[in-house]
């Protein structure tokens, strides 16, 4: 403000010389009124001023901001773009190696139909060329085949005793020869037919169910209680507990009348309790003695090792039983089978359940006889080779008579040709005018 007066004041002789004292006077209060003027314009703009300084400020710093948000933003999307071409890419390249391989296996599996294909016309031509050889071709081929199977039916039957594999074998026989239809081989297919019957008609043992029945047995024998514990069967067999007569004394004393005297009552209770102390002292003495039959006075001397030796004996006799049973042994069965019987009977508790059915399959194992005789093919076979010897030998036959007639033409080849009488026809007859050198007189 001292400034401004210092401004102003040297106007002021000019205006105060050109009106006087009265004008100097108005011309003090025009400028102190401007300069009122100009203070309260400056103090109402500051504020203004300030005002637009903060929202430049605040718009500033927001687009600062949504700036650096926009950059961030920008270059995480830039990041995800980059990040999902790259599996884009990656899926692409697993795509076309997944085609690839595809390709491929389909050209092998194009490869291996083909090859299968192939396989299949080649086993059907060889097929056929057998069926063709087989029923079209000599009967020496076909008598070569039914040779095979029967022998294999013998086979079954002697070695193994197997009825139902020499069935199939002679069935195969049979449908070929069916198949064939050669007159020649009818005497042939009648006899296989005849031992086809005599096998369906046979009997036989059922060596599966004896087997599961020896191996059960097995398992008895090394579970079953013998007449002294042993390792296997470590506690012997007590005899029940007779309960039966303090339950019945119980039941008496249940069933007294609640109104009878007191006597009775007193009575019922010394009969109920003698009765209990009768069946614990019965009991305990029971522990202690025990009343069996045994047949063998050896059993009850065993020890523990005798007793495992003896389970194993056991064990073995029943192994040579099922041995004898493959093997058609039927005396080596019987003498086992017995064995084991009187084994289980005279050395086993026959109060154990285990132990009665042991016996029960070792008895039943006894009374099997595995001596069964089998029909068997000898007809067929000899069948066969008589069929054989006669194919050879027409056979035979037949190659010697084409030597001999391709060895009788030249032969009347090589004769000279003679001269024919006069009237003499060509093929060796007389004519009419000509006769025979004895008719002549």
């Amino acid at each position: 403000m001292t400034d401004k007066k210092t401004e102003i004041s040297p106007a002021v002789p000019a205006v105060v010389s050109a009106s006087g004292p009265r004008s100097e006077s108005a011309a003090g209060q025009s400028a102190r009124a401007h300069e009122a003027r100009q203070r309260k314009a400056g103090s109402a703009l500051l504020p203004a001023f300030v005002v637009v300084l903060l929202v430049a400020a605040a718009l500033g710093a927001t687009a600062w901001y949504q700036h650096q948000e926009y950059s961030r933003n920008t270059a995480v999307l830039s990041d995800q773009v980059r990040i999902g071409a790259d599996t884009a890419g990656r899926a692409a390249e697993q795509a076309r190696q997944a085609l690839a391989l595809a390709q491929e296996q389909s050209v092998r599996l194009a490869s291996l139909e083909a090859a299968l294909q192939e396989a299949r016309e080649q086993a059907d031509s060889l097929q056929q060329a057998f069926q063709t050889l087989t029923d079209s071709g000599s009967d020496l081929v076909l008598i070569n085949d039914i040779d095979h199977l029967v022998t294999i039916a013998q086979q079954q039957l002697q070695l193994g005793g197997n009825v139902a594999n020499a069935i199939i074998s002679l069935e195969t026989a049979q449908a070929q020869l069916a198949r064939a239809n050669r007159p020649t081989l009818a005497s042939l297919q009648q006899t296989v037919n005849g031992d086809l019957d005599r096998l369906r008609a046979a009997s036989t043992v059922d060596i599966a169910a004896l087997s599961a029945q020896l191996d059960e047995l097995g398992n008895l024998v090394s579970q079953a209680p013998l007449m002294v514990p042993d390792d296997a069967a470590p506690q012997p067999l007590r005899p029940q507990a007779p309960g039966a007569a303090p339950a019945a004394g119980g039941g008496q004393a249940a069933s007294q009348d609640p109104d009878a005297p007191w006597w009775r009552h007193s009575l019922a209770a010394a009969r109920q309790w003698s009765a209990e102390a009768w069946a614990s002292v019965r009991h305990d003495l029971g522990e202690f003695i025990a009343v069996r039959r045994v047949d063998d006075p050896h059993a009850l001397l065993m020890s523990p090792d005798q007793a495992t030796r003896f389970r194993e004996n056991l064990r073995l006799r029943i192994m040579t039983a099922q041995l004898a049973l493959m093997m058609r042994q039927p005396n080596v069965w019987a003498t086992e089978t017995a064995h084991l019987v009187k084994a289980i009977e005279s050395r086993f508790d026959q109060q154990s359940a285990e132990s009665r059915r042991a016996l029960k399959i070792a008895r039943d194992m006894s009374d099997t006889n595995i001596d069964v005789r089998l029909p068997t093919v000898d007809n067929s076979l000899a069948a066969i080779e008589t069929l054989r010897e006669a194919s050879a030998k027409a056979e035979d036959e037949a190659g010697d008579s084409e030597p001999s007639a391709e060895s009788s033409e030249p032969s009347e080849a090589a004769q000279p040709s003679q001269p024919q009488p006069a009237g003499a026809r060509p093929d060796g007859q007389a004519g009419a005018g000509a006769q025979a050198p004895g008719a002549r007189g």
